[in-house]
């Protein structure tokens, strides 16, 4: 299972493809092994019948011939026209192991191609040769031999001159052409498997793997806060979807990225300016909150650099507080007595008076 876990999609995809194209060529190579095998078999049965019956054309002209000139009832003529016959047999090219042979219509051997023992032939083929001659069938057949070799075979009866015409060849002549056949199937089903094979992986790697390696490349570097502003992929299908998608969300998260370090630097000054009024208040704050030197008589204050400054000085230039002058009651009676400020409505706190 971890094994499995730590497989690349593309090994799995392509042991899949693998999996079925094998099995694919696996049933195809099989059902052309069985089609060769049939073709093998029609093929020979299609040429053992052409060659009999091209010979058997041959002994009908003979015989023709022989009944053109009234000589069929004369046995010399009729015995030097089927020696002729034989002669015609010699002359056909056959497999080395295939013969032509004759037997008449009572089973006895007239012509053997191969110069096949005599009393084998007739023991053998003598009961085939009369079921044919009392049947007249022909076609494509086997028949197993004393020696335990099989042989197929394909027969004609010629009327005329009583004769049944074999053309055999042993069963084992048609395995060794369907191995071939399969042999050379199998070999061409390899091939075509491993080309196919390398097809797949090409055009899989080429409009598969490599733009799924780009575009991961590209998601890991908009992972990482990279911006990304093209992707190498322009095809026209989910892939090539997919790669415009993540160039605009990799666009988007720039932009936003940009507004976010735009407002933090916006919020950092803010906070710096701010940092420094209150700074600079709790700095004042604290000059006036602390233990103020003053004169007990004038009321001066004294300040950091030893200079005595008007009470109303000092506060001014350390805080926000304005001044303006007035005269109380008692310094009203004490330095104006002859006028009387609070009681004819004149307020003395609201007027500013020389110091």
């Amino acid at each position: 299972m971890k094994d499995e876990k730590n497989m690349k999609l593309q090994t799995k995809i392509t042991l899949m493809i693998i999996s079925l194209l094998l099995s694919g060529m696996f049933i195809l190579g099989m059902w052309s092994i069985k089609k060769a095998e049939e073709g093998v078999h029609k093929s020979i049965f299609l040429y053992m019948n052409t060659v009999i019956d091209f010979y058997l054309s041959d002994v009908d002209k003979l015989n023709n011939l022989l009944v053109k000139n009234g000589l069929n009832t004369v046995d010399s003529f009729v015995s030097e026209y089927k020696q002729n016959a034989f002669k015609t047999i010699d002359a056909i090219k056959i497999p080395e192991q295939a013969h032509i042979f004759i037997l008449d219509e009572s089973g006895r051997l007239v012509f053997s191609s191969d110069k096949s023992d005599k009393n084998m032939m007739e023991s053998v083929w003598g009961p085939v040769a009369k079921g044919t001659a009392t049947s007249s069938e022909s076609g494509y057949k086997r028949h197993t031999m004393e020696t335990g070799i099989e042989q197929v075979y394909v027969t004609r009866h010629f009327k005329p001159w009583g004769w049944v015409v074999f053309f055999a060849m042993p069963d084992q002549v048609v395995h060794d052409a369907e191995k071939q056949i399969q042999t050379a199937t199998i070999g061409i089903a390899g091939i075509c498997s491993i080309l196919s094979i390398l097809a797949i992986l090409l055009i899989f790697r080429k409009f598969f793997v490599v733009p799924i390696n780009i575009i991961g490349k590209a998601a890991s570097s908009i992972a990482t806060g990279e911006g990304v502003n093209q992707i190498d992929v322009y095809s026209k299908d989910e892939l090539g979807d997919l790669a415009r998608n993540m160039e605009a969300m990799s666009d988007s998260i720039q932009k936003h990225q940009a507004e976010i370090i735009k407002s933090h630097d916006e919020l950092e000054t803010r906070v710096k300016e701010r940092t420094e009024e209150l700074e600079k208040a709790l700095s004042e704050i604290k000059t006036l909150s602390g233990i103020l030197p003053i004169c007990s008589h004038c009321k001066k204050i004294r300040d950091d650099t030893g200079y005595w400054n008007q009470i109303e000085a000092y506060v001014r230039d350390h805080s926000d507080a304005e001044f303006s002058h007035g005269i109380c009651q008692e310094c009203a009676e004490k330095y104006y007595p002859g006028i009387d400020l609070y009681n004819d409505g004149y307020d003395a706190t609201e007027q500013v008076v020389p110091s």
